[in-house]
């Protein structure tokens, strides 16, 4: 079994890098990436430390960058990076991640207002930067039951749902405007290749009703490697249309948990939400094709 989908500390997950290693050591995986969000910071930190002791498996370098297509945000993930030049490249394009929570937390809060949505009007005090904008704007709302009137019933039960619907829609009350510290999907895509990476989509169908059209537009507009086949949210038909995508347009294929420790619950290294069980054979036209870490 495999898991190219995981994030540690050093982005928005819980654990450490030895917290990783003992997680999936013990669930046997075969292969793993680690894929935090516009760092390779972990891959320093793994440098310094005896990994064999707590993971025997092999480690394909990987990192999530934060995109946009159609001026929606969206990610990409890059296997077989160069984490060193990979993390100098980052930071020409990416700010630190505190300093985007601050001003994501700031421009949604005015939206909120602009909008109608009652909010305490100190509450950005007790903004922590190292959270999310969407999180804590979300808490917030709820509070007051008449906020409700403006937020529909499912977004108001789930932040992931309000983050998709909401935040990041271009047709959303509160669509956040990100193109100052957001970089286009090609600008992305080049500092993976720069660092010596493929290109993957991940979990297209977590974009919602946007799924779609942002998955027709990359299709038709970008240069990908591969999608990722294999998520906990797909259903078993999603995942048969990107088997098939990839097989009609000969991309490469990946999955993964996306695992986030005590930051995503219910989701577990290699299983997901329990539902996952990849298989190594799905990418052996194209592991021997990327730079390992072990």
């Amino acid at each position: 079994m495999i898991d190219l989908h995981m994030h540690t500390r050093y982005s928005d997950g819980s654990d450490d890098c030895i917290e990783i290693l003992k997680a999936v050591q013990n669930r046997n995986l075969d292969i793993i990436s680690i894929t935090d969000h516009n760092t390779a910071l972990a891959y320093e930190k793994l440098e310094n430390m005896d990994i064999k002791k707590f993971y025997n498996g092999r480690i394909i370098p990987g990192i999530e960058l934060n995109t946009k297509v159609l001026n929606i945000p969206i990610e990409i993930l890059g296997y077989g990076i160069d984490y060193k030049k990979m993390n100098e490249l980052a930071k020409e394009v990416y700010i630190p991640a505190e300093k985007r929570n601050r001003i994501e937390v700031e421009r949604l809060y005015n939206k909120c207002i602009k909008a109608g949505i009652i909010l305490d009007k100190n509450c950005l005090e007790n903004f922590d930067s190292n959270g999310f904008a969407s999180k804590f704007i979300h808490n917030e709302i709820i509070k007051n039951e008449e906020n409700k009137k403006l937020i529909s019933d499912e977004a108001w039960n789930d932040v992931k749902v309000f983050y998709r619907a909401y935040m990041s829609n271009p047709e959303g009350i509160l669509y956040v405007e990100m193109d100052d510290f957001v970089p286009d999907f090609n600008t992305a895509a080049k500092l993976v290749r720069e660092a010596g990476g493929l290109v993957f989509v991940p979990h297209i169908f977590e974009y919602r009703e946007n799924s779609e059209r942002i998955l027709k537009f990359i299709l038709e507009n970008y240069s990908i490697d591969g999608i990722e086949c294999y998520y906990t949210t797909f259903s078993e038909e999603q995942t048969n249309r990107l088997l098939e995508i990839c097989k009609e347009r000969k991309l490469y294929k990946s999955g993964g948990s996306d695992y986030h420790g005590k930051n995503k619950p219910g989701v577990d290294v290699g299983v997901g939400k329990g539902n996952l069980k990849i298989d190594n054979k799905i990418i052996d036209d194209w592991k021997e094709k990327v730079k390992y870490f072990l």
